[in-house]
């Protein structure tokens, strides 16, 4: 497309994947969701599937909470399965994936605005993400936020600019189904196409028959692709219902509140600006309603969403709200642009270059604040932490070669310890369950999911002190 050959976009591009790059750590933090997406990924590379599933049902049910699905979508596993083939458990290399479907992203983005938009002001909304600290370092995370991120996008695109044609449609019903089989909350983006077509259905009445001809399309080959895979891998996301039994009217209340607060995240600055945030909530308002017609597909989206995060009862941060940060953002755009051209026209050119300013400024702050992370990461030499440091790998040495195949260990953080040993693992907080394992592993610094190591002695079990180090204590169970 003649679009991305613009030498800006490239070079804004090309700048934000060699800091990202840069950012990227040799370790990972402690949160295990990543060990699963890996272990999923290489019981696909070796054909065993149905063993991952029955090991990780004993680490998600024997735990004290419930920590996960029993399986993730098997679509994020299957894209990092050439990765674990290439180096194996290389946190490195694992997170490549994350790079590519970042670039893939901005690009989505910039030519979803690009007609929507000058090409400055596309280019700056382009650079808000390039640029943005959090974005910028979310690679690090061998997770499955990005490249779901990409399909979301590459889907409202491809609704944008849908033409009239079956393999167009059968394309859609495609990208549609992947955003999907890497995330479960993917089908919010084929309810808000349904509700989009339905709403064209109600109002084109001349064209009709095609509607509802070119909905049957995607929803056939998303129902087909839908099939296929299901008889492929085994299904493990009916898990989540269990996780959905959590919500009750406190959180419901308290995800408002939170859901609206966290938009501001995306900026970082401090609470002292918060009012500054509020106009910008005006702006996008503004925005929403006068782009109400040319962007309602958005606008579903956005709205669907968004009332799907306030029910889930799981509290996971910015990154959940990934998909609506740049739509919030567009409109936010959009909304300064009506105001703009409310004013006499003799004042258009200098609100513009004000608004312009004011974009370049958060846009001059975020490429500070990254450059800074990526320059002290290099020169911490990508810094190995959590599940990959020296003190954890003595740990899962010891368990390899001193504990029997068959032994069960208790850990905080179990998948992750189950991906480095083999070993069945489960999660504990109550001194009642432990001893349906063989072995303790109690990390010093973990301060929730275990029992605390001041606290162990209080379970009054026969325990002895086989490994200890800087970070860990291993203890047996002899009784």
């Amino acid at each position: 497309m003649r679009a991305l050959r613009d030498p800006l976009l490239i070079i804004i591009i090309l700048l934000s994947l060699a800091i990202s790059s840069a950012t990227l750590t040799r370790g990972h933090e402690w949160g295990d969701d990543w060990a699963s997406y890996v272990m999923q990924s290489k019981s696909i590379l070796s054909g065993k599937t149905d063993e991952f599933m029955e090991r990780n049902a004993f680490t998600i049910f024997e735990s004290s909470f419930q920590i996960g699905p029993v399986a993730y979508p098997w679509g994020y596993p299957l894209i990092l399965t050439s990765m674990v083939a290439w180096k194996g458990v290389h946190a490195l290399t694992l997170k490549l994936p994350g790079l590519f479907f970042f670039a893939g992203f901005l690009i989505c983005l910039y030519l979803l605005t690009k007609d929507r938009l000058t090409r400055t002001e596309s280019l700056l909304l382009v650079s808000l993400f390039a640029f943005n600290p959090i974005f910028v370092e979310f690679p690090d995370y061998i997770i499955s936020d990005i490249p779901f991120l990409f399909f979301i996008f590459l889907g409202l695109l491809w609704i944008t600019r849908l033409k009239t044609t079956t393999w167009n449609f059968v394309a859609l019903g495609t990208i549609i189904f992947f955003a999907f089989f890497i995330r479960t909350t993917g089908i919010i983006l084929f309810t808000s196409f349904l509700a989009y077509q339905t709403i064209r259905f109600y109002r084109e009445w001349q064209t009709r028959k095609t509607i509802l001809i070119d909905s049957v399309l995607v929803a056939a080959s998303f129902s087909l692709l839908w099939v296929i895979t299901s008889l492929a891998f085994p299904d493990g996301q009916g898990s989540y219902l269990e996780q959905l039994k959590g919500l009750t009217p406190d959180i419901f209340r308290s995800n408002i509140s939170r859901y609206f607060n966290l938009f501001w995240q995306f900026f970082g600055f401090t609470s002292s600006l918060i009012y500054l945030y509020y106009a910008l909530v005006v702006f996008f308002l503004i925005g929403a309603w006068t782009q109400r017609d040319a962007d309602q597909h958005l606008i579903i989206f956005f709205d669907l969403y968004l009332i799907a995060m306030l029910f889930w009862p799981e509290w996971q941060g910015i990154r959940f709200i990934f998909p609506l940060l740049p739509i919030f953002i567009y409109f936010t755009l959009q909304g300064m642009l009506v105001i703009i051209n409310k004013l006499p026209e003799k004042y258009h050119l200098f609100s513009k270059g004000i608004s312009y300013i004011f974009w370049l400024a958060i846009i001059g702050v975020f490429f500070f604040d990254s450059n800074a992370r990526a320059y002290a990461n290099l020169k911490d030499n990508r810094q190995i932490n959590g599940p990959f440091d020296p003190f954890s790998t003595e740990v899962y040495n010891f368990i390899k070669a001193e504990t029997p195949p068959d032994s069960v260990i208790v850990f905080y953080k179990p998948r992750a310890l189950r991906l480095f040993t083999d070993r069945d693992t489960f999660m504990s907080t109550e001194c009642d369950r432990l001893p349906l394992g063989d072995f303790i592993v109690i990390s010093k610094k973990a301060e929730n999911s275990q029992i605390p190591p001041n606290e162990i002695d209080a379970c009054q079990l026969a325990l002895e002190n086989v490994f200890e180090n800087q970070r860990f204590i291993i203890y047996e169970i002899t009784q």
